[in-house]
């Protein structure tokens, strides 16, 4: 809020009158009356970040990033594996004041990628040519183009079941940017331990080990929940550079270290390194988008979209929604637009030998949708592509107790109809 100025008109003597032309000049030159001028306190100059005590420099690079006023920026996230390496990455502009960003998110998985780990991390997005979608973000809403050209609006109104559903998307409206699920949340809440090396631009460049339940904020929730209970010995290894303003120009990070936590967690084992950068540029001379309307062509996802565990099986639906898993998606009639088909559900409930439950899981529900896949009729699963390739979906709850280890959970058996989905 501004201050508020209290302006009154007082009787002046006739001796201040002779004054009162060279106090308006006065006046002209401060850019406002001498009241007005008595009655605002001075606006506190910021520190410099470079000034800022060690522990808090971080912190004060993310303050001189927002006050730029907007940025361009690109973040990447890769995914390594033994066939090859998925790049997620997303580039895009961002206001910080009208807390606004327009973005280009471009997935590239190699034929070669291992098949469910694929799905498990990107959901539809696997195989073929490069998967590109379009997103805009104002405030805490964020708003995705389909195929179709319309736009599905993502929120935190609605049904709980749906919005936890949502919630890696939703993440997307972070706090440190416009554009969440980024490397700059991690550098907003990391604080440095050692003062950073200086170039020969003024630039200053920090080092850091960051235990994983902090490392978890720099990836998208999607992931990120994996690192909730990290052991704090392991750490990620995290760096970045700031301009001589303080401003962020580039963060990078490898998680490799901690993939053992994510993998107890749930992530494919197939997966061998992540690695996430985020890169800034352009620092107040940027224009973003303004989110507009969509000339009325915008949805509700809340409204749209279904969970696929209630999909009865031969119905079919599209996973053209911009999330990062096929737990939500669009129904529509089997046909043109359809990217799955569903063939079966199942409850799986289940001990097991060992401290890896997911794995078990995982392999458990393949096993058994496989069962459901040769009895399905033959119009449900024939067009499967790749042929005879059939999914699981799911979320185990795996507990392990002195004398038994169990694992339960709910699973969708679902084929892909399309080269898109």
């Amino acid at each position: 809020m501004g201050t508020r100025n209290d302006h009154r008109a007082g009787r002046r003597r006739a001796a201040v009158a002779a004054l009162l032309p060279l106090l308006l000049v006065a006046g002209c030159g401060t850019g406002g009356s001498g009241a007005a001028a008595e009655s605002e306190p001075p606006k506190p100059t910021p520190t410099p970040v470079y000034e800022v005590s060690l522990g808090g420099q971080l912190a004060a690079v993310t303050r001189a990033t927002k006050e730029a006023g907007n940025a361009a920026f690109i973040s990447t996230l890769s995914y390594g594996t033994a066939r090859g390496t998925a790049v997620d990455r997303s580039t895009g502009t961002q206001d910080y004041t009208a807390n606004t960003a327009r973005v280009e998110r471009v997935f590239k998985i190699p034929r070669t990628f291992p098949g469910q780990a694929a799905t498990d991390m990107f959901g539809s997005r696997s195989g073929g040519p490069a998967v590109r979608e379009t997103y805009a973000i104002h405030g805490s809403e964020i708003d995705f183009r389909t195929r179709q050209g319309d736009w599905l609006r993502y929120s935190s109104r609605g049904p709980k079941e749906l919005t936890d559903l949502m919630d890696g998307l939703l993440q997307r409206a972070g706090d440190a940017a416009p554009y969440g699920g980024t490397l700059a949340e991690l550098v907003r809440v990391a604080r440095e331990k050692e003062q950073p090396v200086k170039g020969a631009d003024g630039s200053r460049t920090y080092k850091l080990d960051v235990p994983p339940r902090l490392a978890r904020y720099g990836l998208p929730n999607s992931i990120g929940y994996m690192l909730v209970e990290g052991e704090d010995s392991r750490a990620v290894d995290l760096t970045v550079v700031a301009d001589d303003k303080g401003r962020l120009l580039k963060a990078t990070a490898d998680y490799t270290p901690v993939l053992d936590v994510l993998r107890k967690a749930g992530m494919p084992r197939a997966i061998t390194s992540v690695k996430a950068e985020y890169v800034l540029t352009d620092h107040g001379s940027t224009k973003v988008p303004a989110a507009g309307d969509r000339d009325g062509k915008t949805k509700e996802a809340a409204k749209v979209l279904r969970p696929l565990a209630e999909t009865k099986p031969g119905a079919c639906g599209s996973t053209d929604t911009g999330l990062d898993d096929v737990k939500l998606i669009r129904p529509v009639a089997c046909g043109a637009d359809a990217d799955l088909r569903v063939f079966g559900q199942l409850k799986l409930k289940e001990s097991f030998e060992g401290d890896d439950g997911f794995a078990f899981a995982e392999q458990r529900s393949s096993e058994l949708c496989g069962r459901k896949f040769g009895a399905a009729p033959s119009a449900w699963v024939r067009d499967a592509r790749p042929t005879d390739t059939y999914y699981a979906n799911g979320s185990p709850n795996v507990s392990i107790g002195s004398n038994n280890a169990e694992v339960e959970g709910d699973y969708t058996c679902y084929v892909r109809v399309s080269d898109r989905g």
